[in-house]
């Protein structure tokens, strides 16, 4: 739920800096063929790209507030579970059950995509009523179906919709508009779009790239019609006289669909100069900027790093995430208290009595005990968390890490892993600078990685 949460924070971002990029740069040329690509595609990229994994050396300016919302994304729900394992089962407590407020937002939001859905199932029934109901005319590439009722002309498909009255008036101009969206295939396009907004219903982006695609499908519309040699001036009085009618399909492309004012002035707008086309290179550099802003930082070079400015020097043989690596930072601190050169149980003695200490527990099943309670991995960088901020006497807290010998290798890595991030972001805060990376490998430990690998 936590990294489907992230997902649609990440995709949010990116369809809303494309369309402030589209808008800004390629909306008022006359590429329409060049736009359409550039929407569709775009699109496509805005929800691929948070999926795209990049590590950085070290955390940046714009990854910051993505990495301290996923943290705060990851207690808050680490919390939530936390909660539901300790509540009562009983009927009565049951009803007052304590719902997070991350899971809260899941629940709204697939209640968003069911009215959707259902809003949608609605009108594309409505649609093939309409088509089922009037008078078909079938063409060599597609069937004319003429209802006897006003209705805006659409296209969907291999169907075009027309009164009876608009093909008796204006026969020429209302079918060659929506015989172009119908070989440009614009309803294909709508599809894709209305897809993209059905998973997006709550970002105004989606909409707007949506309305951008369906005037780009008009103009590409409008520029056929006028290449086939209709009268233009004839042409633009048609429009505005229909545009008091509106269609109620979302699925179709509507012969009155827009603003008939911005379609005008398309129609009268000089051809933009080809090297325009150049300005999508501009949206590059927001693509970096959105991948750098997802980045996530290599833990291992953050610990490592993190402890080369404590005072410890790494040698490139040495491998972050080991007993060496931690046990050098132990040795450090110890000699630093005044303790000197200490081990066995000397050492495990002084250092608790100099620190707080917490215990992290892996069995040989890869079950986790923290502090004598049973607590699933994705509960651990919430209570590592609260562990680490939470100093008794200006003692700093050492994690005391004791693992079965036949742990296995996924889950041990798992947990440096996770302790590594926790140490990392209490270090990045106030409270925490200067403070040691205190983690204490117990015996009998699993020594990770394996010797020879």
């Amino acid at each position: 739920m936590t990294a489907f949460l992230l997902y649609m924070i990440k995709s949010t971002c990116c369809l809303t800096l494309f369309y402030l990029g589209y808008k800004a740069l390629l909306s008022k040329e006359t590429f329409f063929r060049f736009n359409r690509i550039v929407l569709l595609a775009g699109i496509l990229v805005c929800i691929l790209l948070p999926f795209v994994g990049i590590r950085t050396a070290s955390p940046g300016a714009l990854q910051m507030p993505l990495q301290q919302l996923e943290e705060m994304i990851e207690e808050e729900m680490g919390e939530a579970v936390s909660r539901q394992a300790e509540a009562p089962t009983e009927a009565a407590d049951v009803v007052q059950a304590f719902v997070s407020w991350g899971e809260l937002i899941v629940y709204l939001y697939f209640a968003g995509i069911v009215i959707g859905t259902g809003l949608l199932a609605r009108s594309f029934i409505s649609l093939l009523w309409l088509i089922r109901s009037g008078k078909k005319v079938r063409r060599e590439h597609y069937t004319l179906v003429l209802v006897n009722r006003a209705v805006a002309p659409f296209n969907w498909g291999r169907y075009i919709v027309l009164s009876l009255k608009d093909y008796s008036d204006y026969p020429d101009e209302i079918l060659t508009h929506e015989l172009v969206h119908l070989r440009k295939h614009h309803s294909l396009d709508l599809i894709y779009a209305e897809v993209i907004v059905l998973l997006h219903w709550f970002n105004p982006a989606a909409w707007l790239l949506k309305r951008e695609l369906q005037e780009v499908h008009e103009y590409q519309a409008d520029m056929g019609v006028l290449k086939s040699g209709i009268d233009a001036t004839k042409y633009q009085l048609l429009l505005v006289k229909k545009a008091v009618s509106a269609s109620s399909y979302t699925f179709a492309n509507s012969f009155n669909h827009s603003k008939i004012k911005k379609r005008i002035t398309m129609m009268l707008k000089e051809k933009s100069n080809s090297w325009a086309r150049l300005k999508l290179v501009l949206l590059i550099p927001v693509a970096a900027c959105s991948m750098l802003a997802f980045a996530r930082p290599d833990v291992n070079r953050e610990l490592t790093n993190l402890v080369q400015s404590e005072g410890t020097t790494i040698s490139s043989a040495d491998q972050p995430y080991t007993r060496e690596l931690f046990d050098r930072e132990i040795d450090r601190y110890i000699e630093e208290a005044g303790g000197g050169k200490l081990s066995g149980t000397a050492r495990f003695e002084f250092m608790k009595a100099q620190t707080k200490k917490a215990d992290f527990f892996i069995n040989a099943r890869d079950q986790i005990l923290y502090n004598n309670e049973f607590a699933e991995m994705s509960e651990m960088p919430a209570l590592l968390k609260t562990t680490l901020s939470e100093s008794s006497g200006g003692k700093p807290v050492m994690i005391y890490f004791l693992c079965d010998k036949h742990t296995s290798d996924a889950a041990v890595e798992k947990a440096l892993e996770i302790a590594g991030k926790a140490f990392a972001g209490y270090q990045a805060t106030e409270a925490g600078k200067n403070v040691p990376t205190l983690f204490f490998f117990g015996d009998p430990r699993k020594d990770y990685p394996p010797k020879g690998k």
